[in-house]
Order: structure tokens, then sequence, then C-alpha cells
């Protein structure tokens, strides 16, 4: 996974999001067996003079048994280092060991924050699809947390882990701007890897998915994101940080030094060509389901913009 070659991949075998569904087992499995635990320790990026901070942690504990603070560092200094200093084999071999073993482990609501990150950091490894590894595998496993049975039932999102969570008084509201974290970072993450072909039957099952909760987040960061859906000079980092937002973490490193564009023309037009349909024959009902929810009326509603694909 961290040597690349200079060739276009084959079409992977695309990616449909089913409420429930989660990363495939077998694929983070093939993922695990191909990057073993690397013989080097990795050191940090961020260092003055020979004093270097080495993670022997990550060579002596079981990924199962590392802290969320050791998680996040180790991740952070791979994700950092690489934007900033470029590829080195010690931060390409261990997010290649880390990245399948987490996903199999962090997938629940309350994780967010590492899907994010290894979102991010994947993001900063390969900025374009011209190497000689396959996406398909990472598609069906990162790509498919965001559907994973702790985050739905009977097709339906559970509110627990929708806008922060239930209000705690009357008073207070949703939370709706959340629409950042892993959903952002989820969302960007298949239009950019899925291949061209494949992005139509990846927007129609985001679509066929029958909760209204889901279609006001869906509507919101598309409102959010055009920036970056619409102009190929757009980044992540140029979304901001105050609310509404579709941030997540550490997507501020994803900025002009990465291989431009973002999301290739090829990728923004597939999506385009695919919501434009789509958003002419729901957008309406969609609005409907959503105006049905008392708190999505009040607080979600009134920030879904019109959405013009041209």
């Amino acid at each position: 996974m961290g040597k690349r070659a200079k060739r276009e991949p084959a079409p992977g075998p695309g990616l449909t999001w089913r409420p429930g569904t989660g990363p495939d087992p077998q694929a983070l499995a093939r993922m695990q067996q191909a990057a073993p635990k690397p013989s080097v320790v990795m050191g940090e990026a961020w260092f003055m003079g020979y004093d270097r901070k080495m993670f022997g942690d990550l060579r002596t504990t079981t990924v199962d048994q590392l802290s969320d603070s050791q998680i996040t560092e180790a991740l952070w200094e791979i994700a950092s280092g690489t934007s900033s200093f470029g590829h080195m084999d010690e931060w390409d071999d261990w997010f290649a060991y880390l990245l399948p073993r987490l996903i199999a482990i962090k997938q629940a609501p309350s994780d967010h924050k590492t899907i994010e990150m290894l979102a991010t950091a994947f993001f900063i490894h390969y900025p374009v699809r011209i190497h000689d590894w396959t996406y398909g595998e990472v598609l069906q496993t990162l790509g498919q947390v965001i559907m994973g049975p702790s985050r739905w039932r009977d097709g339906r999102l559970i509110l627990d882990h929708v806008f922060n969570g239930p209000p705690a008084s009357p008073h207070e509201t949703w939370g709706w701007w959340d629409v950042c974290s892993d959903l952002s970072a989820s969302l960007f993450f298949c239009l950019k890897y899925l291949h061209p072909r494949d992005i139509k039957g990846w927007v129609d099952s985001i679509f066929a998915i029958d909760d209204p909760h889901w279609r006001a987040q869906i509507l919101l960061w598309l409102g959010l994101t055009r920036q970056i859906c619409d102009a190929g000079s757009a980044f992540p980092a140029d979304l901001g940080s105050q609310a509404p937002q579709a941030t997540w973490a550490e997507s501020f490193l994803l900025d002009d030094r990465l291989a431009a564009p973002f999301i290739t023309d090829e990728n923004r037009a597939a999506f385009r060509d695919a919501l434009r349909p789509l958003l002419a024959l729901h957008l309406d009902n969609w609005r409907a389901s959503i105006a049905q929810v008392d708190y999505l009326a009040l607080e979600a509603l009134p920030s879904i913009v019109d959405i013009d694909l041209g």
C-alpha cells in the first residue's frame, strides 16, 4: 500500500450504501494480511535537533489495547507529517498497518474522531487515483463505516447519534449543523475515490434511504459543500470553522498542498449528473418529510438551500 506506481487502476466493484451494512470483514482481513506490523519504529514529525520522540508503544501494544490518545497522536503525526514533509516509509507502513485494524475496532459513533482522522490521513497519502493499488477494499471498509449496524435500526438512524444527540431539555436545540464529522468525511471519501462510472449507483443508494433525519443531513451537506463539489480549486480547508459547517477532524490539513483538484472534474461531473434527476424527482418530497418532524422543521429546514446543479 505504501508503494505508489503511476497508472490508473481499473474500476472497482462499486459501492452501495445500505443502512446496517458496515465494513466488509473479508476485505478487512485481506487488508490486515497485506500490511503486517512494521519492523521499524515510527517517529514523530515535529521535532528539533536529535531528540525525536519514537512511538515504541505501537510496536509493543496490540492495536485494540492502544488508548484513544495514543491513536490520535499517531494518526496526527502520520497525517500532518506527510502533509508537511512528504512521504516517509515509516509513516506509510504504519498507516497501512493501522488502517484496517482501527476500522475493525472503531466503528461505533463514539469513535467517529478516529474514523475522521483515518480519512484525513488517507486523503493525504493518496491525493490522486494514480498508482497501482486498488481502492475497492478501502471503499468497502472505511467507506462503509457510516452504514454500520451501530448507527441504524430498521433502516432509520438511531437518533442518539444524530445532530449531537437529543436535546437535554425542550429549550435546547438538536444542533442540526452537525453534518460535519464522519458523515462529511465519508461522503467526500466515496465521492473522491469511486470510479466515475460508479458514482451514480452510490448516489442512487443515498437517495433510497427513507429517513427524514438522513435526508436533512444530506441536503444540508449538499448546500454546505457546493464550493468543493462545484469548483475544482476548493479544498476541505476552505470550508471554514463557523457553524453551520461540514468539516471533520484535521480536515484543515487538506489544502492546496495536495495534488489538485480534491475531487476530479470527472467525479464532480458524474456526481452532478447523478444528483440532478434525483433532486428534481425527490426534493419536494424530502422537504415535506423533513417538515413533519417538528425540530427538523425549525432547525434544519430553513438552512436547506435550493441546490442549483446547472
